[in-house]
């Protein structure tokens, strides 16, 4: 997946979306236009009826993504001004990512450090090989971390793993982020690219409309309850025991048949 230029590379594989961070050269850093691209991106897959699971991942094996191309920030990232502007493109990206509307994989492998770490974070399942490394390095830089990400961290593992990663900026390995609940799974280096592709066709197999109102609902029921939105979750529970998939599934069932659910 090489590229002349840092880019992503998406491809549909029928129901599978795979977004590839395509700059091995810097571990698959992301550069200013690789955030602006994933933002347009993630915003054209989410308008695709068609897509039922996006997986993300790294080119290559030796990293899932390093984080932002520090190269840029002496040019890019300067001032007060520069700083704003870049903020605003990697939170438009952020935010494409976690409010993509199907459910989202982190194949990682390699390095996964500061806004890779965060990318990965921000997809709803992680998958890891059992050589990848984890960290969150702005006190080697002399960067401060905005309190949006660390509620992003502290959304995903308990404050003292937070301090411990923050503090000390070290690499961590696979089995203390399955422990803190930064990943969902380790697997074998070997095994990686066919457990995430297993899980990837359970879940876009399974009915799309079931899946989506467990997103959502998951989601809401992680707020306080007085920020809940639960005319929505009524609403999309209602959707699937009205919808023609849940018709499916019961005939299905009854037949000892695969469904083959249409998201309607």
């Amino acid at each position: 997946m090489d590229s002349i230029a840092p880019s992503l590379d998406s491809r549909i594989d029928g129901a599978i979306a795979r977004l590839t961070i395509d700059n091995p050269a810097r571990r698959n850093a992301m550069s200013l236009a690789m955030w602006q691209e994933l933002g347009d991106v993630l915003g054209a897959l989410a308008e695709d009826p068609d897509v039922r699971v996006l997986v993300l991942r790294g080119a290559g094996e030796k990293s899932f993504c390093a984080g932002n191309d520090i190269s840029e920030f002496a040019t890019l990232r300067n001032t007060p001004e520069q700083r704003q502007a870049y903020d605003r493109v990697t939170a438009r990206a952020y935010a494409a990512l976690e409010g993509f509307p199907r459910p989202t994989i982190a194949r990682v492998t390699g390095f996964c450090i500061g806004g890779g770490l965060e990318l990965a974070q921000l997809c709803d399942l992680q998958i890891a090989a059992d050589t990848a490394l984890f960290a969150v390095t702005p006190a080697k830089l002399g960067i401060g971390y905005k309190l949006d990400d660390v509620m992003l961290l502290t959304r995903n593992v308990a404050a003292k793993h937070a301090k411990e990663l923050l503090f000390t900026g070290r690499r961590f390995p696979a089995e203390d982020a399955l422990r803190w609940g930064l990943i969902n799974r380790i697997v074998p280096e070997a095994e990686l690219d066919a457990v995430v592709d297993d899980y990837a066709r359970e879940i876009a197999a399974n009915a799309p409309l079931s899946v989506a109102t467990a997103k959502v609902t998951v989601g809401e029921a992680v707020k306080e309850a007085a920020a809940r939105d639960l005319e929505l979750c009524d609403r999309m529970v209602r959707d699937c025991d009205t919808s023609q998939d849940r018709l499916e599934g019961q005939a299905a069932f009854a037949e000892k048949r695969p469904p083959d659910f249409q998201g309607r």
